[in-house]
């Protein structure tokens, strides 16, 4: 079976429980005999104003494409501008079209709804490429990710009006940008190892 997941990315670039889960998944599948690819909400492009599709370097035997310019991926930063969450308008169409006719997936396995385009889950389903949804966070309930509000106590309601009022002071989609950028990862490293 040819399978393509969506994940948040690898380690070094990511951390945690779903990429530990959707690499250790990926390499079980790819030594059951399956085709395995990855994608993943990449950095930020200097040069591109699109999102945009980019073929990686495998890893385990495992075709890894990036996403360059993705929408915002919070993690647990909340998302203060809503509207960038689904600002489609710099898609580059083709590049994942390309994509999907290099790899011919059966079924697309998404991990998040982080990063990930509706247009882009719209073009595989007019292809008929089974979609599998695994929710490993609270996302697509919870923009914060995890269902406390801003006084600290469990959010009970599913309210708008108390959503926004929650996330009025999340970070900004520039300050997401620039902590998703893959610059980010040796620039902690080396911070650390200052601090030492």
């Amino acid at each position: 079976m040819r399978i393509l997941h969506y994940t948040l990315g690898f380690s070094p670039y990511r951390s945690g429980g779903l990429t530990k889960y959707t690499h250790d998944l990926m390499v079980a599948q790819k030594e059951l005999g399956h085709e395995v690819s990855a994608l993943y909400p990449g950095g930020v492009s200097c040069f591109h104003r699109k999102c945009y599709v980019k073929n990686e370097k495998a890893l385990y035997g495992i075709n890894v494409f990036e996403m360059v310019n993705p929408l915002p991926v919070p993690l647990l930063y909340g998302v203060k501008e809503v509207d960038d969450l689904m600002d489609e308008r710099n898609l580059n169409r083709i590049s994942f079209d390309r994509m999907l006719d290099r790899l011919k997936p059966q079924v697309l396995h998404v991990h998040s709804l982080m990063g990930l385009p509706k247009l882009y889950l719209q073009m595989a389903h007019d292809r008929g490429i089974k979609i599998l949804y695994t929710s490993h966070d609270y996302y697509g309930l919870c923009l914060k990710v995890n269902f406390i509000d801003n006084d600290g106590a469990f959010c009970q309601c599913v309210c708008s009006e108390k959503c926004r009022l929650c996330n009025q002071n999340a970070k900004s989609t520039l300050f997401l940008r620039i902590r998703n950028a893959k610059w980010i990862v040796p620039l902690k490293s080396f911070v650390r190892r200052w601090k030492k």
